[in-house]
């Protein structure tokens, strides 16, 4: 089943710049390849489109889920600013004038640690049966990293909620700060590869444990705000090398 494509429209290639930004310069060793994987974990299985959500006597039922990356970066601490942190405000919730960079300028600079793998515009249609579905990027500067800086430009929902049909788009950018449990090393002329877990199902339980009507988030800013925040911190990100969607540390995967 194929999960990934690229997208060329106007819009999309207006707000995609690549995965992560490079702040190493172009002599430093890198390594062989790597790629960028997704999966919703096994967990999501209880709450696959093969078998609803159901809360409180509504039942949500997912068929679809599509993400847009517009970036991923990977930073040597969770405090590194890197030197693009502030160029990109299509997909970034910080403002141009929201931090300072890493060498003290308001905007420029930044960290030369930071890690680089471009994919391009891509879309990822999100598998919901717990598989994993990887986007091949290119080599990423050597070195250890403490965390995976994720941004999504769009999320695309769709399914039924009380066998209503919806198709929801959202386009409020959302930014994931996923410290690795275990540091990732990335060693020169080695492949390097990176899973992200997407757990889904639990976006759309509210905070007094209502079910989320998908199709009310664009029109009431409140339920928009919640669930843009339960995304931004659901994700975990891992290393793995086998591609099998855990962790090879044996960690959260």
């Amino acid at each position: 089943m194929q999960h990934t494509r690229k997208t060329y429209g106007i819009a999309s290639l207006a707000v995609l710049a690549g995965f992560a930004a490079a702040c190493s310069d172009s002599t430093s060793a890198k390594t062989a390849a790597s790629q960028l994987a997704f999966t919703t974990g096994p967990a999501l299985g209880a709450h696959a489109d093969a078998a609803p959500i159901t809360i409180g006597g509504h039942t949500l039922d997912l068929s679809a889920v599509t993400l847009t990356v517009s970036r991923a970066e990977l930073k040597p601490a969770a405090s590194a600013v890197c030197a693009d942190d502030n160029n990109e405000g299509a997909d970034d919730n910080r403002s141009p004038s929201s931090g300072a960079s890493a060498d003290g300028g308001p905007n420029g600079g930044g960290n030369d640690d930071c890690g680089e793998m471009k994919i391009g515009p891509t879309t990822i249609d999100l598998p919901l049966d717990g598989s994993v579905v990887a986007v091949p990027a290119d080599a990423i500067p050597a070195g250890t990293f403490q965390e995976l800086e994720l941004r999504l430009a769009f999320i695309r929902l769709q399914g039924t909620f009380d066998g209503k049909a919806f198709d929801v788009t959202l386009s409020t950018p959302v930014r994931g700060d996923i410290q690795f449990t275990t540091p990732v090393v990335v060693t020169a002329g080695t492949a390097t590869s990176i899973t992200v877990t997407v757990p889904v199902a639990t976006w759309f339980t509210n905070a007094d444990g209502s079910l989320l009507d998908p199709s009310k988030l664009n029109a009431t800013p409140s339920l928009m705000s919640q669930f843009v925040g339960r995304i931004a911190t659901s994700f975990h990100a891992f290393e793995d090398e086998d591609h099998d969607g855990h962790d090879d540390h044996g960690g959260h995967g």
